[in-house]
């Protein structure tokens, strides 16, 4: 059943008494069921369908996350409509961009950003959501009759190296993606609630809260913002939560907060425990360091101590899924340790967007995971690496380049870019990674990133930029130095962390403790030398909306103080900008 309508159609039915929806409203926690959400949806088809909308039409969503995105995109795929979710955050120049191109036949949008859309759709027509009516109608629209390769949404892509690009992902490419999540990463029917803030233009998001959810009849809690979601987490009791790194970060940060400002004998007492754990976790699945501890950690430190940071998110959370950008081990060391692990993944929208993940039964920390199913050759697929020298193979060290059903159907009025990244059935994914021997994917970083010193090392600048994240003083981080003699850091500085210390000071601190980060990388992978630039922001296109550097916008912007740095260093000035 690869058509995503037909899929709500089936599953509604079945799990029509249980919640899809949470959220929180008036202080009370609210639940939408799956019938209810089934004949709010027929209502919208039917309103769309009004308003002339019909089987491949763009449809434009743009929303904070909101349940009503869900309710958008289903009766799109009611009506064999494209959705389009296009990020809230954009500016006008991009979002402009991404209407001129998309071409939608209406825009829904949120009340609070009319004025936004209203601006940047021309002639398009907006209708906000409040418009849109409620309770099933009498005559309820056909499900358009689709094949499964029919476009099923727009995801434009964050456009680190330019203009972003519509990704046409079917409802075969959705579908497939997700039952292969749900067939590696153990989710009980109708037991758990997922929670994330990831939005729904994020691919992600999209195919594990909108599609895989909808397979098995989990409910999927939506925070309205970033403080509900940390005041509430404990109130939707999550059992699986999204996240990026950034979440990451705020979670463990005010875990440790809580930790600082307590008692001196409980502050004492968690680090105790916190230091046997990290003598019996490993990095995969194995326990180590004897009886005496792992007992001691399961009997006393894991209920006592780990316990009660449990119950601060609700008693339930089992894990957390990573995906988006690199995660540092640092964090997945601790949240395995306090009983709460982190698995990452990895993947793009290009390929539905997963290509691998980590689970309970199969991690390795400092690893992808292992490719998913849809990329072996008994379900369709297959996947390789391009060595620089062309040679190919799974046990070379090179471009990962992937084939199969989650493949996507190429970019949206770009064929030539479509030919460039999806050779012979191949999507070349631009990132350069290895298996270890375990069948574990590790991902080095972008190959269009990497540097080439004037001595003729390469290192890829994201290695380099994880390791100096770990210290939360630093909020972004660009490697630099191609064609120079060494590498450099540019660095903007966390605000919070950064007013402890004295802003004449500021600089040298910077540099110390990049230093230390950096340390147990080899001598060429240690910046020689820090440059503190202003925080990178959307606002100015120095990261995307998925918080990923856009490095030439960065050099546009701070092009004049990066130049003048290595000047300083003594690098030709004209080196180091990529």
């Amino acid at each position: 059943m690869h058509h995503l309508g037909k899929l709500l159609a089936h599953s509604a039915p079945r799990w029509s008494d249980r919640p899809f929806l949470i959220g929180i409203e008036k202080d009370e926690l609210r639940r939408t069921l799956y019938g209810e959400f089934r004949g709010q949806v027929l209502a919208w088809a039917a309103f769309l369908k009004e308003r002339g909308v019909g089987r491949g039409d763009r449809v434009g969503i743009v929303s904070h996350k909101s349940p009503h995105q869900l309710r958008a995109l289903y009766a799109c795929w009611h009506l064999g409509a494209v959705a389009v979710p296009v990020c809230e955050g954009l500016g006008d120049r991009e979002m402009g961009f991404v209407f001129k191109d998309a071409e939608p036949r209406i825009v829904l949008v949120d009340e609070t950003l009319a004025g936004l859309a209203a601006r940047n759709c021309g002639s398009v027509p907006t209708a906000g959501f409040g418009e849109l009516p409620m309770t099933p109608p009498a005559v309820t629209p056909e499900i358009a009759e689709l094949d499964a390769d029919a476009v099923a949404v727009l995801i434009y892509t964050s456009g680190s190296t330019g203009c972003p690009k519509g990704v046409m992902l079917t409802h075969k490419n959705l579908y497939r993606n997700a039952e292969c999540t749900l067939s590696v990463i153990n989710m009980e029917h109708g037991r758990e609630v997922l929670l994330s803030l990831l939005p729904y233009w994020h691919s992600y998001a999209l195919v594990v809260e909108a599609v895989a959810s909808v397979m098995v009849g989990l409910a999927v809690a939506i925070p309205k913002d970033i403080r509900d979601f940390r005041k509430n987490i404990g109130r939707y009791a999550p059992t699986i939560v999204l996240l990026v790194p950034r979440i990451a970060d705020v979670l463990r940060s005010g875990i440790m907060k809580q930790v600082e400002e307590s008692d001196p004998a409980v502050k004492a007492l968690f680090q105790q425990a916190l230091h046997n754990a990290s003598r019996i976790f490993t990095h995969d699945p194995r326990l180590d360091g004897g009886i005496l501890r792992i007992l001691s950690h399961h009997v006393f430190y894991d209920p006592v101590v780990f316990g009660r940071v449990r119950g601060a998110f609700g008693g339930r959370l089992k894990f957390f899924i990573s995906g988006g950008a690199p995660l540092d081990l640092e964090h997945q060391l601790f949240f395995k340790q306090v009983g709460i692990p982190i698995y990452q993944g990895y993947g793009l929208s290009e390929a539905s967007p997963i290509i691998s993940t980590n689970h309970e039964h199969a991690h390795r920390l400092g690893s992808c995971g292992r490719p998913m199913p849809w990329l072996f050759p008994e379900h369709g697929g297959d996947f390789t690496f391009l060595a620089a020298d062309g040679a190919s193979g799974k046990n070379l060290h090179g471009e990962l380049a992937v084939r199969g059903d989650c493949v996507m159907k190429g970019y949206w009025r770009h064929a030539d870019d479509s030919a460039k990244t999806v050779k012979d059935g191949w999507l070349h994914t631009g990132d350069i990674g290895r298996l270890d021997p375990d069948g574990y994917l590790h991902i080095d970083g972008r190959k269009s990133n990497m540097l080439v010193l004037a001595g003729g090392e390469k290192l890829h600048p994201e290695h380099v930029e994880e390791a100096i994240r770990t210290d939360r003083l630093f909020r972004d981080v660009m490697v630099i130095g191609d064609k120079c003699q060494n590498v450099y850091a540019c660095v903007s500085l966390d605000d919070t962390a950064a007013a402890a210390i004295p802003e004449a000071g500021r600089a040298a601190e910077a540099r110390k403790r990049v230093l230390a980060a950096t340390a147990h990388l080899a001598p060429f992978q240690r910046p020689k030398d820090v440059l503190l630039l202003p925080p990178l922001r959307l606002e100015d296109g120095t990261v995307t909306a998925t918080l990923k550097l856009r490095r030439f916008r960065v050099w546009e912007l701070h092009g004049g103080l990066i130049r003048d740095f290595l000047t300083r260093n003594g690098e030709d000035a004209a080196a180091g900008a990529r």
